[in-house]
């Protein structure tokens, strides 16, 4: 199956996405739109990804409306979607939800879960955070996570449509890319790690093997 990836910015990458891909025999388009590259038709589409980024979803950038047109295009006709961090605000705002400012969470924090969705998600697992911002839950969409510092950590919205605040997707890689160009994001705040907590602290192996479960579910919704 061919999966649509929209990538906002040359250090956030598929990561252990692109594991998960690999290992069930998906192609994985990736569409730089930080390279200006346009978003792909709806209807060509069968499950569609985006990626974290350091905009944000308020932002007057034109390509973020066409984007969030595109996921409301696609959410229409039942196509899955997954989307992380940046790309779950984008999904919350096309569903009518606001993205407002919130605590800073950097680093490796606790996640609870808050719904009984998926019986392969624990009660409660530590995963990465890089955020200013968060969404507020779409209607008709439950709340899968929360934390100490954001109530509204993850949503699902009729079953094929996940948004996720938090980067299960994580790599030891990915960290390193992130501390490399987007380190100044670091600060004093509350939930906020410093750059070797961050990168000291080893990947949890449950983290995968929950984003391959959500992944493999959302699969089973394309038509």
């Amino acid at each position: 199956m061919k999966i649509d990836v929209l990538q906002h910015i040359s250090f956030e990458k598929p990561a252990a996405i692109g594991e998960w891909a690999s290992d069930r025999g998906h192609e994985l388009r990736i569409h730089k739109l930080y390279g200006r590259d346009p978003v792909p038709r709806p209807e060509d589409i069968q499950f569609l990804m985006l990626l974290g980024g350091p905009m944000s979803a308020n932002d007057k950038e034109s390509w973020l409306e066409e984007e969030r047109w595109l996921i409301r295009n696609v959410i229409s006709r039942g196509t899955p979607v997954f989307g992380v961090c940046l790309g779950a605000q984008q999904i919350a705002k096309a569903l009518g939800a606001a993205v407002t400012p919130g605590p800073k969470e950097v680093g490796w924090h606790p996640v609870q879960a808050t719904s009984g969705t998926g019986s392969f998600i624990p009660d409660q697992l530590t995963a990465f955070h890089w955020h200013g911002e968060q969404f507020a839950i779409p209607d008709q969409a439950e709340r899968l996570f929360s934390s100490a510092a954001c109530r509204n950590q993850g949503f699902v919205f009729r079953q094929h449509v996940i948004g996720l605040q938090f980067h299960l997707e994580t790599t030891p890689e990915s960290v390193r890319l992130l501390l490399t160009h987007d380190g100044d994001y670091i600060d004093s705040s509350r939930y906020v790690q410093s750059a070797e907590e961050i990168e000291n602290f080893p990947v949890p192996e449950e983290n995968r093997a929950v984003l391959f479960h959500l992944l493999d579910d959302l699969v089973s919704h394309v038509s």
